[in-house]
């Protein structure tokens, strides 16, 4: 035990840099737009006005971070097994948290912490999704100190993770590995960014600077239309190729950054993962608090042997951040790090699939009903049969393929969802870790024995809807008694 913990102790002193740092990134962020307005505006005192206002910044964001640093502590209660933190000069405020209830401890090294070899320390406990302290200047030590303490590690709490690091099986991810990852994954995610990034940008520029950017107002104009009409489809094709290509290359680009030099660690009780260009970031995986695992790849993937793992943990449901993610691995770095955390790769031979109405019931809302309320209402307007013929066949292939990629396989110990169209997810969960479990049937499924099953965990849940009910209830039944009869603790 660290006696010194017992006492408050405050953040490193290099820490006021941080501070300051981050409160003047928040002024940029929340009035950048005054600046842009000062330079556009060209009068005679620009520049003398710009410096007094980067002056009157600076000195302010000096003085609010050395408040920040003053006013937080943080220390231990050894004898209430309690973490305490102490902030605030005007409005005080104390957090206690019981070492018993702390979900994560994870340690990161941000770019400008890097710089000045300190750390941040972020805390996290069950029902949020934003880390509930932030300590954000720590010496490694320290850090190490309290992460093996608040997570209770059957290591002495003193051992310094870095130099174990070396000791311990290790999965390291290659560069060639994550950039067969970055080009084939969430490239429809990264078009739409870009496409909201450049909306976003004429919006506010639009906004605060009072220019006439109404696209509407633009398109009622004959000229306008006249313009547009002169336009060659392969000119919209090549623009449209263009946005793509940049929205890779943007893809690839933050996977490089967020997950360059990919470490994987193997301890006894739990998995280390560390990664980061710029801003490393050092999560912990805990065995015992594990939840659910998401195996996500498509066929692109699929032929370069690549993948993509999710870890939630318990309280991490919806969680959208980096944290827990392991991509750019193969099929057998994959099975090695699943029986690491399972203690045996789990191997499936019972599985259920939806019935054929699964695709009536999603025809009729998908593509019956869309084309009947298209004709109905834009029938004098636009060539609705042409547009309903390449509907339905792009809603046909989504259906067919939602169905075809959906299955609930099961053993003795765990249960697996398969889902998808293009990205198939494999959600995997221990039945002993299951809080509850829901049988459905909706009226028109009663007459063809159909129904829904949904299983839900503290980290996620899983569901399989229009499958033979009499198969759910066989395995519902055995998902509770093997929770009741379960000495397993799902935390």
């Amino acid at each position: 035990m660290n006696s010194d913990f017992a006492a408050p102790q405050r953040q490193s002193k290099k820490g006021i840099i941080i501070l300051a740092l981050i409160s003047y990134g928040k002024l940029l962020k929340n009035f950048w737009f005054v600046v842009l307005y000062i330079l556009f505006k060209k009068k005679e005192y620009t520049v003398e006005l710009l410096i007094l206002l980067a002056i009157v910044s600076l000195v302010f964001v000096v003085i609010n971070a050395y408040i920040k640093y003053q006013y937080f502590t943080y220390e231990l209660n050894f004898q209430d097994d309690e973490f305490i933190i102490k902030k605030g000069f005007f409005n005080k405020k104390t957090i206690l948290l019981e070492k018993s209830k702390i979900q994560e401890v994870n340690i990161n090294q941000p770019f400008f912490h890097r710089i000045l070899n300190i750390y941040q320390l972020e805390i996290d406990s069950p029902g949020t999704d934003k880390k509930e302290i932030m300590i954000e200047a720590i010496s490694n030590g320290n850090a190490q100190y309290l992460r093996s303490y608040l997570l209770d590690r059957k290591v002495a709490a003193e051992e310094n993770l870095t130099s174990d690091i070396q000791k311990v099986p290790q999965i390291k991810i290659s560069i060639s590995s994550l950039l067969k990852y970055a080009l084939t994954a969430n490239y429809v995610k990264s078009f739409f960014a870009l496409i909201s990034l450049v909306i976003y940008f004429t919006q506010q520029v639009s906004k605060n600077f009072n220019l006439d950017l109404d696209l509407e107002t633009y398109l009622k104009n004959e000229v306008a239309y006249t313009n547009i009409g002169s336009l060659s489809i392969f000119t919209f094709i090549a623009a449209f190729l263009l946005v793509a290509v940049i929205g890779i290359l943007i893809n690839v680009i933050r996977t490089f950054v967020v997950y360059y030099h990919l470490i994987i660690s193997k301890f006894d009780y739990y998995l280390s993962v560390e990664y980061g260009l710029f801003n490393t970031k050092n999560q912990l995986i805990n065995k015992d608090k594990l939840q659910i695992i998401t195996i996500t790849q498509n066929y692109l993937q699929r032929k370069w042997n690549v993948l993509h793992l999710k870890f939630n943990q318990v309280g991490e449901e919806n969680s959208k951040n980096n944290s827990n993610n392991i991509l750019g691995i193969d099929e057998k770095e994959k099975n090695n790090i699943l029986e690491f955390l399972y203690n045996k790769l789990p191997i499936f031979n019972n599985r259920i699939k939806p019935n054929f109405r699964y695709i009536i019931s999603r025809t009729v809302a998908l593509i019956i009903l869309p084309v009947a309320i298209g004709f109905f209402l834009f029938s004098e307007n636009v060539p609705v049969l042409l547009y309903s013929i390449f509907y339905s066949i792009f809603a046909a292939v989504i259906i067919y393929f939602s169905f075809n990629n959906s299955r609930l396989s099961y053993n003795e110990h765990f249960i697996k969802k398969q889902s998808g169209i293009w990205d198939v997810e494999q959600k995997t969960l221990q039945i002993e870790k299951i809080q509850t479990v829901t049988i459905s049937q909706y009226f028109w499924q009663k007459r063809s024995d159909l129904g829904n099953i949904f299983l839900s965990t503290a980290g996620g849940s899983i569901k399989m809807k229009t499958a033979k009910i009499s198969e759910l209830r066989n395995l519902a039944n055995y998902c509770l008694y093997k929770v009741e009869s379960s000495a397993k603790n799902w935390m």
